[in-house]
C-alpha cells in the first residue's frame, strides 16, 4: 500500500506491460487476409481495427461501404446499422445490395439505436452469441453519436480480445468530434467523385476506384493523377 501525506492508503498500482522490440515483432497478428485491390488500398487490417469513412453526398460512400462489406463477408459476419435509410430496407439500399452482390449468409442490415430502454441497441447486437466481427454505423450524425459513446464502443469491442472492427461513416463535417474520430481510427477514407483516398496504418494506400465511369466523368483531366495517387484535393502529394 502507498501512504499519502494525510495518512490515507491507496491500493498498490498494477504493473504495466513492458515488451522488447523482438517480442512485438514475434507476436501473431489476427488480420484480414485481403488480396487484390483491397490489399492494395487497405493493406491487411487487424481484426480489431477502427475504420472512418467520410465524403459529400452522392460521392460513392454507400457504394464503397457495400462493396467493402461484400468482401468482409468472405472473412467474418457483418452488421450494417443503417440509420440514414428507412429502417435499412429502402430502394436505395436494395440498389446497393444488387450492385455489390451482397450474400445473405454472413450479413444483416437493421436500424438500432445506440442507447434505448425500449429497443434492442447496437450494443445488445454486438454482445449476442455469434455476433458480427465487422460493424458499420451509417452515420455517426444520424445515430447521434458523441465522443463518450464512441469511446464506449471502441474500448469495449475494438481490442485484441473481442477482435471486432467498427466502421464509422460520417458526413463531410469537420468539427472537433469528427476530427477526433478520424485521428483515432486506423484506416481513414475520404470519398470524392467515386474514388476513395485511403490512409491506412496497415499498408496499402492506393486510391480505391468505386465506379470507374463515374470517376472519369467527375475528375475529367485529373482522373489519372487521382487514381495514381498523385493528386487529391487539400493534400500535398
Amino acid at each position: 500500500m502507498q501512504e499519502l501525506n494525510n495518512g490515507e492508503a491507496l491500493p498498490k498500482k498494477r504493473k504495466i506491460k513492458v515488451l522488447k522490440p523482438s517480442q512485438i515483432l514475434k507476436k501473431e497478428r489476427n488480420v484480414y487476409p485481403f488480396e487484390g485491390k483491397f490489399l492494395e488500398s487497405f493493406g491487411q487490417p487487424e481484426k480489431h481495427a477502427k475504420w472512418f469513412i467520410t465524403g459529400p453526398s452522392f460521392a460513392g460512400k454507400s457504394s464503397l461501404v457495400f462493396e467493402l462489406c461484400a468482401e468482409m463477408c468472405r472473412h467474418t459476419r457483418v452488421d450494417i446499422n443503417e440509420m440514414e435509410e428507412a429502417g435499412g430496407d429502402s430502394e436505395t439500399v436494395a440498389k446497393k445490395i444488387r450492385q455489390s452482390n451482397l450474400p445473405d449468409g454472413n450479413i444483416r442490415i437493421y436500424k438500432a439505436p445506440l442507447i434505448s430502454n425500449e429497443y434492442q441497441t447496437l450494443d445488445d447486437r454486438m454482445c449476442l452469441r455469434n455476433s458480427p466481427g465487422f460493424v458499420v454505423l451509417n452515420s455517426m450524425q444520424h445515430a447521434e453519436m458523441d465522443k463518450k459513446l464512441f469511446l464506449h464502443y471502441t474500448d469495449k469491442y475494438c481490442n485484441p480480445r473481442r477482435a471486432k472492427s467498427m466502421c464509422f461513416i460520417s458526413h463531410m463535417i469537420k468539427n472537433d468530434f469528427t476530427k477526433f474520430v478520424k485521428h483515432d481510427c486506423d484506416i481513414k477514407i475520404e470519398v470524392i467523385g467515386y474514388v476513395a483516398h485511403v490512409e491506412s496504418r496497415y499498408g496499402g494506400g492506393k486510391p480505391f476506384i468505386i465506379w470507374e465511369q463515374g470517376a472519369k466523368n467527375y475528375w475529367k483531366k485529373k482522373y489519372h493523377r487521382v487514381i495514381n495517387g498523385w493528386y487529391w484535393p487539400g493534400k500535398k502529394m
